[in-house]
């Protein structure tokens, strides 16, 4: 074709497209215009047929709410009009005219809904509300002038009801319209929202993408649509509206990715959930969560919870993709971080409390010196270095600590064993001349001496078991009883006695015993961190579910507003700062009762470490920056825990020698 011809054809498409496009409107606006006519005709003729019956029932209906309400001197007699007597019982007659009626809002809103909604099922449930809301407004409006009109003036029913109760129909007409267009107009889906309808706009970056990335591949040649019972029975048989609410329900029960917003610890919980529902039923949900999540703690949850359900048979191909994933997570080298640098000394290395101290310096990229005047202490092997020293209550304790801070000069100094504050506080300012810090609690005997200690709680008001001191206040104090040293560590000459007799021989038995009521309910332990200012920067609660020789070997975390509100007064009322494991029991009725605190990190704390609250490293920086503020500590709740053994290998050659053995060896 020549270039004519070409510019020609081009020019009689353009004009049949514009054409087609101006026909297309034309229909369409002849559509709308025969809706709107049928629509105002519908609404003269509705008006024509009803007006009379509608009048006659606002008349009966109002006249039956006053007659209900007592109020007398107004009739519906008339059937179309009220007959009412003034306060000087002078008559007027108030007709019931078609604009008073509820008639004309109700047949716009119909031809409303009719025309605009009518592709909407719940636009009838929607008139219906609003057609009620205005009948009810109505009424109100014509009780309110007819009350006028008795107890006022004639004049005052005239007024109320032509220009008051004009703005009210107007009001009450818009409400209605309100009302219709909200209940036909709402969508039960939650697409970019959670279970409680908040948004998630904020979730993390890596949780952005759609559908969380999980892909299905792209086969070369499509297969064949495989048959559906439940697709079938929801598009053949049951009605739209059915099955549209049902998928509407099961659209609220997803979850999906629209978790992202929640904190790590809850959603582990709901990784832990979703798998417990069956790895087939949320596979894709799972999958993106092994694939965009970057929480150790989420990722640790869905390994463990698919780890679980190896019973399940293999579904899909997607389930053994997550099989798979599951396996590689949990045998995978653990993470160190990067060294920090620094060297951190820890005394007590052979208690469970030392063990934590140590792990969690060391998971943090600490280098740690152990101290204990046990050779075969367990956190002598588990730490970079490592030296023995004398007991705190023997003589050269104090040289041979400075002479292993002066050899090692470690940054910061931890003490686990609250029976060495006594020795070491003499010691913090030759510590820090050889560069390591410390902080130790200034008061710390109150809560090492439990007479001492009882006495401060029942001065501040926090509740405490009765205790006495001697024989002679033992007598007072109710049973049954439990007598223990006054100064005593680890349920060590802990006795109990249900009478009298049991009580004398406990008393000779215990040495410097104190005597308290044996409280009953449930026993707690909470792991607190309070900074030097007074504020607590941690509190983790715990149930102590099990003990082995005063150790808590099986516990589970929770939270108590309660719990925490009294482990804040008893350290208020000791005056401590530093770390504090604080024990007691929460009875039936709610009520807490304190029973001691241990000044020092306690022997359950890798369950608050697992839980999320790095009380130790934390601790570590108040040490090193004693002018910084110590961020506050979250934990996760419901976490238990449950120890088991653990053995250190090592030759009896490689016993660690005291890092001091001898006055003689002090001198040279």
């Amino acid at each position: 074709m020549s270039a004519p011809e070409i510019g020609w054809l081009d020019r009689t498409l353009e004009r049949e497209a514009r054409r087609r496009r101006a026909s297309s409107t034309v229909r369409r606006r002849r559509l709308v215009m025969l809706e709107m006519a049928a629509a105002v005709a519908g609404c003269i003729a509705g008006y024509l047929l009803l007006v009379d019956h509608l009048r006659h029932f606002e008349v009966a209906l109002a006249a039956n709410i006053l007659g209900f309400l007592g109020v007398d001197r107004i009739s519906g007699v008339l059937g179309n009009a009220f007959v009412v007597f003034g306060p000087g019982m002078e008559p007027v007659v108030a007709e019931m005219s078609g604009s008073c009626t509820i008639l004309s809002s109700v047949l716009a809103l119909t031809a409303l809904a009719a025309v605009a909604l009518r592709e909407r099922p719940q636009a009838l449930f929607g008139l219906l509300a609003a057609c009620f809301f205005i009948l009810v407004a109505n009424q109100v409006r014509l009780v309110l002038s007819l009350l006028a009109g008795r107890f006022f003036a004639v004049d005052a029913l005239i007024f109320f009801h032509d220009w008051i109760g004009s703005a009210l129909n107007f009001a009450y007409t818009l409400f209605g319209l309100l009302i219709m267009i909200g209940l036909t107009m709402y969508d039960a889906q939650l697409a970019e929202q959670d279970r409680s309808g908040r948004h998630t706009a904020d979730r993390p970056a890596a949780w952005a993408r759609p559908g969380l990335g999980h892909r299905v591949p792209v086969e070369a040649e499509p297969k064949a649509p495989r048959v559906r019972v439940a697709a079938f029975v929801h598009r053949r048989i049951l009605p739209k509206a059915l099955s549209r609410r049902l998928a509407q329900n099961r659209e609220r029960r997803r979850i999906d990715y629209r978790v992202g917003h929640e904190g790590p610890g809850r959603r582990a919980e709901i990784v832990r959930g979703l798998a417990a529902k069956g790895l087939s039923v949320h596979t894709a949900t799972l999958l993106a969560v092994a694939q965009y999540e970057t929480e150790p703690l989420v990722l640790d949850a869905l390994a463990d919870a698919v780890a679980e359900r190896q019973w399940e048979p293999l579904h899909s191909a997607d389930v053994l993709a997550l099989r798979l994933w599951a396996r590689a997570w949990l045998m995978r080298a653990p993470q160190q971080r990067p060294s920090t640098g620094r060297l951190i000394a820890v005394t007590g290395a052979g208690g469970p409390a030392g063990v934590a101290v140590i792990h969690a310096l060391r998971a943090a990229g600490e280098d740690v010196l152990a101290l204990d005047a046990n050779p075969d202490a367990v956190g002598l092997r588990l730490a970079g270095h490592a030296a023995v020293l004398p007991r705190a209550d023997q003589p050269g304790y104090a040289d041979a600590l400075i002479a292993l801070i002066a050899e090692h000069r470690p940054a910061a100094l931890v003490c686990t064993v609250a029976e060495e504050y006594a020795a070491l506080a003499p010691l913090t300012d030759r510590l820090a001349e050889l560069g390591t810090r410390t902080w130790l609690p200034e008061h710390a005997d109150v809560c090492l001496d439990k007479v001492e200690f009882a006495a401060a709680l029942h001065a501040a008001g926090v509740a405490h078991p009765m205790t006495a001191a001697t024989p002679e206040e033992a007598i007072r104090v109710p049973g049954p009883w439990v007598i223990k040293p006054a100064r005593g560590r680890g349920s060590r000459d802990v006795m109990f006695a249900d009478n009298l007799r049991e009580l004398a021989h406990a008393l000779e038995t215990v040495p410097d015993a104190i005597v308290q009521t044996r409280l009953t309910g449930r026993e707690f332990t909470a792991d607190a961190l309070i900074d030097r200012d007074g504020t607590m920067v941690a509190c983790v609660p715990r149930w102590r579910e099990e003990t082995r020789g005063g150790i808590s070997v099986q516990g589970t975390t929770f939270t108590s507003d309660a719990v925490a509100e009294a482990v804040a007064a008893t350290l208020r009322a000791v005056r401590h700062a530093g770390p504090a494991n604080v024990q007691g029991f929460v009875a039936d009725s709610g009520e807490v009762t304190v029973v001691e605190v241990n000044p020092r990190f306690s022997g359950g704390l890798p369950l608050t470490l697992a839980a999320g609250a790095d009380v130790v490293n934390t601790y570590v920086k108040g040490i090193l920056e004693p002018d910084a503020k110590l961020p506050a500590l979250s934990f996760q709740d419901g976490l238990r825990m449950a120890r088991h053994f653990s053995e250190v290998f090592y030759s009896a050659e490689e016993t660690a020698a005291p890092a001091v053995t001898s006055e003689s060896e002090l001198a040279r």
